[in-house]
């Protein structure tokens, strides 16, 4: 990554709105299959280290930390 690239990376971050949640905007760019197959997940009662063990096995970023507080309503797309 150059110098510009990090650059452009911390403006894009510090830009972020104010109820941007980790977890949303991962779920959002999912397609609709794969949102459905991760509703279902939570459904059948999944905990959040299988899901998110099948999220990077596929290729898809994102932490314990961000899908715990949203699904314990704590985000802050849900605050708002």
């Amino acid at each position: 990554m150059s110098l510009a690239d990090k650059i452009e990376a911390i403006l894009v971050e510090k830009n972020k709105p104010n109820n941007y949640c980790a977890y949303k905007a991962m779920y959002d760019a999912l397609p609709l299959k794969d949102q459905t197959a991760l509703d279902k997940a939570w459904k059948k009662g999944y905990s959040v280290n299988v899901v998110l063990t099948a999220l990077r096995a596929e290729g898809i970023k994102s932490s314990n930390e961000s899908i715990r507080a949203h699904r314990k309503g704590m985000c802050k797309c849900l605050k708002n």
